[in-house]
């Protein structure tokens, strides 16, 4: 699963799942069809990801974050999951994961974890908490790892996006900044705009 440069990625999180459809149109006209189910509410995580997947299909490309265990990220694969997400490095999890056959993006905070994740065949890792660090860490990281795809996650926002992605993020995931926590199809054209105006940036 190639993530282009400059891509979305809408983080979901405590959104019912009777709202979840609408939500996702709004995402999808507003430009962003990269979404992430977080499943720190899991049975309501799941049930999205099942509507979701049987909604759009291969219109989105449909992912779940907030995976602590091989147990999740089997049930979300079942569901319709077609990547995994985590909040943090734990190399024998992604070895896991990896043997289900189907693409991690590890939360990874450290060089030696970016070391650890690139010997493993990761291509692309989320970089949490983004905002904790900083651009002049993320350029920093460039040097030595100038082929990591990073994704920058936590802070981001329209206000400072672009001076990460020029920093070196390439892909970004956006929580409530973009689909507030629990979202309901009332918020459906504040996420359209809020949308269209992070894709605007990136191009």
């Amino acid at each position: 699963m190639n993530i282009k440069k400059g891509t979305i990625v809408a983080i979901i999180r405590g959104v019912d799942p009777s709202e979840v459809i609408d939500i996702q149109e709004a995402l999808i006209e507003g430009g962003v069809d990269w979404v992430e189910v977080s499943l720190s509410e899991e049975e309501k995580g799941l049930e999205c990801i099942k509507l979701l997947n049987n909604r759009f299909g291969n219109e989105i490309h449909l992912g779940v974050g907030t995976v602590t265990t091989t147990e999740q990220a089997k049930k979300a694969i079942a569901a319709g999951a077609k990547y995994i997400i985590t909040p943090g490095w734990d190399k024998e999890l992604m070895t896991e994961i990896l043997d289900l056959n189907v693409e991690v993006f590890p939360g990874v905070f450290t060089p030696g974890e970016i070391m650890q994740a690139l010997n493993l065949g990761i291509k692309v890792v989320k970089l949490f908490p983004a905002n904790n660090l900083g651009p002049n860490y993320i350029k920093n990281l460039k040097g030595p790892f100038p082929n990591i795809n990073l994704m920058g996650v936590g802070g981001i926002s329209l206000e400072n996006i672009q001076e990460y992605y020029l920093a070196g993020c390439t892909s970004f995931g956006i929580g409530s900044d973009l689909v507030p926590r629990g979202a309901t199809k009332a918020d459906k054209d504040k996420i359209k705009n809020t949308a269209m105006k992070y894709v605007s940036i990136l191009q």
